[in-house]
């Protein structure tokens, strides 16, 4: 009776060993996973968490050649690294603009996205904005800056008129007034020599652009072969609504002997004050 029992507390004491074993081996394994999950007290063993950035982005299809209103864009947070090229961050800036191609919703806005809507390669159309005309007017090589105006130019717009019956004035006088009525346009065609459509995005980032760009500066590209034409007997200038029936009033108006282009020196986009110029003519 002894021997068995003496053999049966060794059998308890070698499963009790193992039990021990086991039960170590699991704290073991424990501490092990909660380390890892924290990154270990020096930090070295986990990777940094992904840094993320604001873009904008479409809310809605936009369709190709459409103004973006604020209501088309809102702003969300993504990881950088799915940033694209060109992107913006603030929706501000791209508020305006128009779309030269469609954009899904939901696809970020980028500086190749935005410029003027090409229809056609050589469509004069592609240059002006939703609220931008395209106006033509006649001229003749004297009031045209001798004929060296070219595509891309910017002109001040001066008339010429006359003013009878002027308080103060002689029964056989007249005032010529001398007016400058638009200021710092652009001429998008000198007969038909043309500036070609060409996306002119803002830089993202770059709440204005500068004059002096070479690249913004114009509205579109200039033809590849751009000469002087002196007998040109048309411009047609890039105006807004407002613009555009001011220079048809003065070319109707009976009263007005003549109208000139003043060229601008490439850049200059600076409105002044300018008082029109009244000289009293006397009539034989």
């Amino acid at each position: 009776m002894a021997r068995i029992q003496g053999m049966t507390m060794t059998g308890n004491n070698r499963g009790l060993l193992v039990l021990a074993g086991l039960a170590g081996l699991a704290a073991a394994v424990l501490v092990f996973v909660a380390l890892a999950s924290a990154g270990g007290d020096d930090g070295g063993s986990s990777a940094p968490a992904a840094t993320s950035v604001n873009v904008v982005v479409a809310s809605q299809r936009i369709a190709a050649g459409t103004e973006i209103t604020a209501e088309m864009l809102k702003v969300v947070e993504i990881p950088e690294n799915l940033v694209i090229s060109g992107h913006y961050a603030d929706s501000s800036l791209v508020v305006g603009e128009t779309t030269s191609v469609a954009i899904p919703a939901g696809e970020q806005i980028t500086t190749e996205k935005l410029g003027s809507y090409i229809v056609d390669n050589d469509a004069v159309s592609g240059v002006l904005t939703q609220q931008e005309r395209g106006l033509g007017f006649s001229i003749q090589e004297v009031t045209a800056v001798g004929g060296l105006l070219q595509p891309g130019d910017h002109v001040d717009i001066v008339a010429t008129y006359n003013i009878r019956s002027a308080t103060g004035l002689g029964e056989n006088e007249y005032i010529q007034r001398t007016e400058v009525i638009l200021q710092n346009v652009e001429v998008i065609s000198v007969a038909q020599l043309n500036l070609k459509p060409e996306p002119q995005p803002k830089a993202a980032g770059d709440e204005s652009t500068a004059a002096t760009d070479d690249v913004t500066y114009a509205s579109g590209e200039l033809p590849d072969e751009v000469e002087e034409q002196p007998r040109a007997s048309t411009l047609t200038l890039k105006l807004d609504p407002d613009q555009t029936l001011k220079l048809i009033s003065f070319q109707d108006s009976p009263a007005t002997v003549r109208i000139w282009s003043a060229l601008r020196g490439f850049g200059n986009t600076v409105i002044l004050d300018i008082a029109p110029y009244d000289q009293i003519i006397t009539e034989e």
